[in-house]
């Protein structure tokens, strides 16, 4: 592994602002539609303050800050999110792998694999919050 491979990893869980990129739009069923990624503008925004919470319709990501987060696990030097994830009870029952547009750079898949994968359309993040309730 190169040395400075952590800080090329994108975070799947990202909050959604200007210079993120959106990567995945929630659907009627609750589940996220992957996409080709789009820059987060100012303009996009100001056109959705007015409904719910961006990361309850929509899936962002950015750089993993690492260290910089409340999710990060010193101790294993990796995101404690994607276990958290993983143990909800989702249900979901794909195990083929679908379409994602982050994959090769994703913090998630990059130290758990695919087992990442199988539950991160379930994902919004007010499901993180809902984790960080309770710890």
């Amino acid at each position: 592994m190169e040395a400075n491979s952590h800080s090329k990893k994108m975070c799947p869980s990202y909050v959604g602002k200007a210079g993120a990129q959106l990567f995945g739009v929630v659907n009627k069923d609750g589940k996220v539609q992957f996409i080709t990624p789009l820059t987060v503008t100012e303009e996009f925004l100001e056109l959705n303050k007015e409904k719910n919470s961006l990361e309850q319709r929509f899936r962002f990501t950015g750089k993993c800050v690492e260290k910089g987060c409340a999710q990060w696990n010193n101790e294993e030097s990796k995101c404690s999110l994607s276990q958290k994830v993983q143990n909800l009870d989702v249900g979901y029952t794909n195990k083929e792998l679908s379409y994602c547009p982050i994959r090769s750079n994703c913090r998630w898949f990059h130290q758990d694999g695919k087992d990442a994968c199988f539950s991160c359309n379930e994902v919004t993040r007010n499901m993180e919050e809902l984790l960080l309730q309770t710890k």
